[in-house]
């Protein structure tokens, strides 16, 4: 069985080879000379299970420490080794840095010992837990919303793209947990069920919807967070959902005393953003123009936010190694050769006008399973245009 890494950080050299010596043979025990050098090797060697802090260091101190540990590798359980045994250093320690465990110097050695094993099992807990939820509950989800995207192609279809931008931008803009922000995404339209099919349908068509209408609409997100509150472990998703369409200023859905700036999640406001680059984008990654067109409303979006989007998924045309990241091939092809992950570039409708699935988006399994049983009744429109192959464009950084 794979030894769990454990990383032990004090500014005292003797200490750290001592332990090492010691502690090695029954732990992959690495240490680290000062905060620095630990967050390096985090960056480099990580992920860790465990990281022990001495609380006085020079230069970054162990709470400091511990504290960045936890933004940048949540899963890492923290513990907190001091000569300082004050009860003050270890409230601060415990409610800034999320500290599992809390030791005095001098430390014997199989209590230490135990309470890393202690540690080790609660970072087996921790990941157990994310991988049920990033596996299992957001695969469920994806069949959901797989056939709410079937009963309305334009409208659910546009929480993949949404979803799929989320999973390439998540990690650069130091999100925690990035399959959070993918289920957000996906779950972002939820409380459109609610509306009235008319409705539904002229929103979908682009038509001028009537008052009562547009008030249903607004309070959507508010419908999809009474939704998710139903699936547990889901509550932070519900609020993601719920301040979707929050401006960065303040106005916007819902109204009254609720977050603005910085202090909306930072889920709710990459929805903002994503969401208006899918209305305005019909290609599978958004142009330079879009984020151009979003700029004309800066009181809507988190403007650092949006930058970063803009760095990570603009297309500007001289901006690209088509090279290094194919777009693959553009050609059109008869519905029997559509395949899944296919991207489309044009609608897929019938002979009578019935849309069917939209362009702009990838094909799933489910949909092409139902385009298939659609095919035994109905005549589509036929050749369809389509990108087939390579991978998405992502800009150049160096």
């Amino acid at each position: 069985m794979e030894k769990s890494k454990v990383l032990f950080v004090d500014d005292d050299r003797n200490l750290l080879h001592a332990l090492q010596r010691k502690m090695r043979r029954k732990f992959d025990f690495e240490i680290a000379v000062g905060g620095e050098e630990a967050l390096r090797i985090l960056m480099e060697d990580g992920p860790f299970a465990v990281c022990i802090a001495d609380m006085r260091m020079p230069g970054m101190d162990g709470v400091k420490l511990l504290t960045e540990i936890g933004r940048v590798s949540p899963d890492t359980v923290r513990m907190m080794l001091t000569g300082n045994a004050d009860q003050h250093t270890a409230v601060e320690a415990i409610n800034r840095g999320q500290i599992f465990r809390f030791f005095s110097k001098p430390c014997d050695d199989e209590v230490l010992e135990q309470g890393i094993n202690d540690a080790i099992r609660q970072h087996h807990l921790i990941t157990a837990e994310r991988d049920l939820l990033e596996q299992t509950l957001a695969g469920s989800v994806k069949v959901l919303t797989d056939v709410l995207a079937q009963l309305n192609p334009l409208i659910f279809g546009r929480s993949m793209r949404v979803k799929s931008w989320c999973d390439m931008i998540a990690r650069d803009i130091g999100y925690p947990q990035p399959w959070e922000l993918g289920l957000a995404a996906l779950l972002a339209p939820i409380g459109m069920v609610s509306l009235p099919p008319d409705t539904l349908a002229r929103l979908a068509m682009g038509k001028v919807l009537q008052p009562l209408e547009r008030d249903l609409l607004k309070r959507t997100p508010e419908v999809g967070k009474q939704l998710i509150a139903n699936i547990p472990r889901l509550h932070h998703i519900g609020e993601i959902v719920y301040l979707q369409f929050k401006n960065f200023d303040g106005s916007g859905f819902p109204v009254g005393d609720s977050p603005k700036g910085k202090d909306i999640p930072l889920g709710a406001r990459v929805l903002r953003i994503l969401n208006d680059l899918a209305e305005l984008s019909t290609s599978d990654m958004p142009l330079a123009q879009n984020f151009d067109e979003l700029q004309e409303h800066p009181h809507r979006y988190d403007p650092e936010l949006l930058g970063q989007i803009s760095d990570l998924l603009a297309i500007v045309d001289d901006s690209y190694d088509i090279e290094a990241h194919p777009k693959g091939r553009e050609q059109d092809v008869f519905l029997k050769s559509l395949r899944v992950h296919d991207f489309l570039m044009t609608d897929i409708e019938t002979v009578e006008g019935h849309i069917l699935l939209t362009h702009g988006n990838h094909v799933s399994e489910v949909q092409l399973q139902r385009l298939r049983v659609f095919q035994q009744i109905h005549k589509f429109r036929e050749p369809i245009r389509i990108r087939r192959g390579g991978s998405a464009l992502r800009p150049i950084t160096e």
